[in-house]
């Protein structure tokens, strides 16, 4: 019941501010925690309206699309994350993920989180990168 509670407190606050952006991506953690990629498709697109440079949000947001089975649109939104901030490496693991395995592109893939080495090889999330080429070298020949 908690739960519904602070959902209803978000909204009403948002609903108050059109701009509460802490709000909107509150929202949208918690629909994408209860696995409502719709809901959570909805506030993180609102957080986007008012500060499109939340490469965090705009990640998650490809999560909730590709739950959705909108593949193109995560794809999309990954691709846009690394393009504003091409150190963000999050994306790059999560559109490796999504080459790999809604594209079956694992060379894609690989390229990917190569890429996100290149960039970026001190990342908290480089060590899953490089364990994901390991993983993915046989399937590469």
């Amino acid at each position: 019941m908690e739960a519904n509670n602070t959902v209803a407190q978000l909204k009403e606050r948002l609903n108050k501010d059109s701009n509460d952006i802490e709000a909107a991506i509150s929202l949208g953690n918690i629909y994408y925690d209860s696995g409502d990629a719709g809901q959570a498709i909805l506030y993180y697109r609102r957080a986007l309206d008012i500060n499109p440079d939340l490469s965090g949000v705009r990640t998650d947001l490809g999560t909730m699309y590709w739950r959705n089975d909108d593949i193109s649109l995560a794809e999309q939104s990954f691709r846009e994350v690394i393009k504003r901030d091409a150190g963000f490496g999050h994306a790059y693991v999560n559109l490796g993920f999504l080459l790999h395995r809604a594209k079956g592109d694992v060379a894609g893939a690989r390229a990917i989180w190569q890429q996100l080495l290149a960039v970026n090889p001190n990342h908290d999330v480089a060590g899953k990168a490089r364990e994901l080429l390991q993983e993915t070298a046989l399937l590469a020949m």
